[in-house]
Parts: C-alpha cells; structure tokens; sequence
C-alpha cells in the first residue's frame, strides 16, 4: 500500500514539474545593421529567416521560453557576425534589434509592453538605432507644427537608447528628429496616422546611400 502511495506522489509531481516548464514566448529581430543589406537569423543554429532587409523585422517567431542562442549572419554567408544567449520570458514579447555596423555589431534587447492602451489611445516606443546620428531630441507633433514654437517630447535620446513608451489620443502626428538643442530636423516622418488601440516601435536610422531614415514597426493592430 505504501509502495502505491509513492508512486502516486512522484507520478504528481513529476505532472506539476512538467506542467510548469517550457511555456510559449514570442520574438522577433530586426536588421538595423547599416553596412548589411541583408541578414540571415538563427536560433539555437537554425534559421528562422533568411534574407532579412535591412530596416525591416522578422515579425514575431514563436518559441519555447527559456535562453536561446540568437545569432546572424550576412545573407550568402557562414560567418556569424553575433551570436548571443538570450533569455526568453513566458509568455512575453521579445524585440531583439542587431544595431551598428557590422565591425561593431551589437544587440539590444527588449521587453515589448503589449497590453492595450487607454481607451481612444496608441502607443508608442521611440528607439535611436542611427550610429551617426548621435543623442537627439525627439518632436512627436501636430503635422507641421513649427519646431521653434514647441518643446521636445522627449530630450537626448542616446544612440542605443530606447525611450518608454508614450501613451497619445489617437490621430495624426508628425515624429522628427533633431540634434540635441537644436530644430532643424535630420529625420522627419511626414504626417503619420494612429489609430485607438495600435502599439507601435518608432526606430531611428542610418540611410544606407546618407542621411538618415525611420522604420515603424507593428506591434500590436
């Protein structure tokens, strides 16, 4: 009878153990690697993507949470440019973002809030990828609202850096980017509209042929 009893106990807990293990992640990476057109994206040595274009994201992967080995590579190649051990939460949202040229390639890692905004409103998380761009201020604006007239929404924003996410009344806006104290823009988004509900990733950019560019990525709607 005891014999039975313990059975029972182990069988139990080793139920719970696996129950409790191994949950559902999401990830996604994105090309912001200015002297690489395009990258190939594997996890734990296979690939996920293949020819990701630079400015663009995989959109988010599934995987098994836990720590994973992120790596990239150009496309046509073998050679790893960076490969790093990244671990996965569960149940959350992961944006991995390869940034700087190729001979200084690096990650940044984050952790996506995608839980609804207010009723009426969006959301938006503002990244400064641009390796020549340097800190900036950063103007979220009624399209063509003179710079002169207002304050920057958000102040030095380092290369590298990533701001919190802003919560907005749904409608048009204008996203510019400056030099710090200064109010001629280096990158201006025209007029852009959000609508109630949209989580969205703004990210800052080196163009490829000069001068600098954004990507916009699609969180959430």
């Amino acid at each position: 009878m005891s014999l039975c009893v313990c059975i029972l106990v182990l069988g139990t807990i080793f139920f719970l153990v696996g129950c409790g293990s191994g949950g559902n992640t999401r990830f996604r990476l994105m090309n912001a690697v200015p002297d690489e057109s395009s990258l190939n994206v594997l996890v734990d040595s296979s690939s996920v993507s293949s020819n990701l274009a630079y400015a663009t994201s995989t959109g988010y992967l599934s995987e098994k949470s836990g720590s994973h080995q992120i790596g990239i590579e150009p496309s046509g190649s073998s050679t790893t440019l960076l490969q790093q051990s990244i671990s996965l939460g569960s149940g959350s949202d992961t944006t991995v973002i390869s940034y700087n040229f190729s001979s200084s390639v690096a990650n940044l890692v984050l952790t996506d809030n995608n839980s609804a905004p207010a009723s009426g409103d969006f959301k938006i998380r503002l990244v400064n990828a641009s390796p020549n761009l340097g800190p900036v201020d950063v103007y979220i604006v009624t399209p063509g609202t003179p710079l002169s007239t207002v304050s920057p929404t958000l102040s030095n924003l380092g290369f590298g850096a990533t701001a919190t996410y802003q919560s907005l009344a749904a409608g048009n806006f204008e996203i510019e980017l400056t030099s710090v104290g200064q109010k001629f823009a280096a990158v201006d988004t025209g007029t852009l509209t959000f609508t109630s509900g949209q989580v969205r990733t703004f990210v800052g950019l080196n163009n490829p042929s000069g001068g600098f560019t954004y990507a916009m990525l699609q969180d959430v709607n």
